[in-house]
């Protein structure tokens, strides 16, 4: 059975060294309440590697002699959990469904790694640490590199978090398939919010006009907590309080995208509250959208994805220059604070090595000024695929020109 997530467990087993086991956990739920758990977020590693999104589920590779023998173990169906939240796969459902060599219930755990430990000599231990924090008791692959060593501390451990990720870079076309299905449910989003964009409207409104298009159209849910950034509140990089009111002769900047099948959209726009640019919002407008298309022309496989946001810079500060702003370089390290491109697929912010570009990668291009003595900030922000000579920009039909939005605005105010 040949599936993309066969296919990227092959290319990960096959940079195992012999004699090693691997170890891969799709997570654990965490309490809320009393009586109810947090909605449950599967690893993004173990979901790239099976397809599969439910909690305590545990993949294992165990490569001896340069043979791969793949097994997942998985909670043993409950009759009882399945009265409440129906019913649960078996064995037998999982291993066809992933075409695993094997899978078995967590109660036989124990003894299946008993049984394969004595039973053959192992070298290597693999598990993909991924955690920020130092503290690691919540995490299941923690525990499992602790038991196992103990029993046999002769094995070398390693981390497989890296060889994942950097895999991950580049994507397949089921992938880009998720990923051009979220960034246009995304769009459907943001032209919600421009119909009801007006003064005195919450930017908690135009969130929940924003999130009920996604819902509606298919998608997950958020990728990432959406930014509704009003007036003077568009210069807060991470604003998440969405809690103001709009202001006529305020500008609107928005940093949100839909998640569907697990992948992301990243976009971000800036619009007038009132319809129209002013004079002002205008020429920075323009400045930031002539910074993206710097970062578009530049964007090809060989470049170092970290030389855009001087890409950028460049460009903002002809701007700049131009209309008195600064005639200091250094200065657009203040008025550009951050990086412009990204990596985006299963995590917003995606992981892999920072290096040269390649085709099948995709990444945001995203550019912003920010004016904090005027309360103004401006980002644009879209996503592209690297190709073979450039790239395609994959949110091209959402509206980003002045004219196209001020034409949009002034057909919604006439209905």
């Amino acid at each position: 059975m040949d599936t993309p997530w066969k296919r990227r467990r092959q290319a990960v087993t096959d940079t195992l060294e012999d004699q090693s086991a691997l170890f891969l956990f799709s997570g654990q739920a965490k309490q809320k309440t009393l009586d109810q758990d947090f909605p449950f977020s599967v690893n993004r590693n173990f979901y790239y590697l099976t397809g599969l999104d439910e909690p305590d589920y545990i993949l294992m590779a165990a490569k001896l002699g340069g043979e791969v023998k793949e097994t997942l173990f998985l909670p043993r169906p409950d009759p009882y959990l399945e009265l409440y939240h129906g019913k649960m796969p078996t064995a037998e459902d999982i291993q066809a469904r992933t075409g695993v060599d094997a899978a078995f219930y967590l109660d036989k755990l124990d003894w299946e790694l008993g049984r394969l430990f004595s039973r053959n000599y192992f070298e290597h231990l693999y598990m993909d640490f991924h955690k920020r924090e130092l503290n690691t008791d919540a995490y299941p692959e923690h525990d499992m590199a602790r038991r196992i060593t103990q029993a046999h501390p002769y094995l070398r451990l390693h981390s497989i978090a890296r060889t994942i990720d950097n895999l991950r870079r580049v994507k397949d076309e089921e992938e880009l398939h998720c990923i051009r299905e979220a960034i246009r449910i995304t769009g459907l989003g943001i032209e919600s919010i421009l119909r009801h964009m007006a003064p005195g409207v919450g930017e908690g409104q135009l969130q929940a006009y924003f999130e009920f298009e996604l819902k509606y159209n298919g998608a997950m849910g958020n990728a990432f907590y959406p930014i509704i950034a009003a007036g003077a509140n568009s210069v807060n990089l991470h604003y998440e309080r969405n809690n103001q009111l709009l202001k006529a002769g305020d500008v609107l900047l928005l940093d949100l995208g839909a998640e569907y099948g697990y992948y992301s959209a990243d976009i971000s726009r800036t619009f007038p509250v009132s319809g129209a640019f002013t004079s002002r919002q205008r020429y920075y407008y323009d400045a930031v959208l002539a910074a993206q298309q710097a970062i578009a022309d530049a964007l090809r496989p060989g470049l170092p994805v970290d030389d855009t946001v001087e890409i950028a810079r460049d460009k903002l500060f002809e701007y700049c220059v131009q209309d008195g702003l600064t005639k200091e370089r250094k200065d657009m390290e203040r008025l550009l604070p951050h990086g412009v491109c990204h990596y985006m697929g299963l995590d917003t912010h995606d992981v892999g090595d920072r290096n040269l570009l390649q085709p099948g990668m995709v990444l945001t291009m995203e550019p912003g000024i920010y004016l904090r003595e005027e309360g103004l900030g401006i980002r644009i922000e879209d996503d592209a695929l690297i190709t073979a000579n450039g790239c395609e920009v994959l949110s091209k039909q959402i509206l980003k020109t002045p004219e196209e939005i001020e034409v949009f605005v002034k057909s919604i105010q006439q209905e």
